[in-house]
């Protein structure tokens, strides 16, 4: 498995009620694609978060991402430094 980052920007601050939302899409979806997601940093304008899965790779953590209509703008392999 591969540590993947997921980028998001929002064009407005996101809401407690729509981050629910996405997250609630994207569960189902976790376990189709055999995709772990481990957590995220908000910012704190609230307009732009990365999230951090793990899976096989780049293209299963984009799938679950669309097949959740979670939007992103990329997704990349990541090396975790320190702990």
């Amino acid at each position: 498995m591969s540590t993947l980052i997921v980028e998001r920007s929002f064009p407005e601050p996101i809401t407690d009620e729509a981050l629910e939302g996405v997250m609630q899409r994207l569960a189902p979806c976790l376990a189709e694609y055999n995709v772990d997601y481990k957590g995220s940093f908000l910012s704190a304008d609230r307009q732009r978060m990365i999230c951090r899965f793990e899976a096989a790779d780049a293209e299963a953590v984009r799938a679950t991402n669309r097949a959740a209509e979670a939007p992103f703008d990329r997704v990349w392999v990541a090396d975790l430094l320190g702990s």
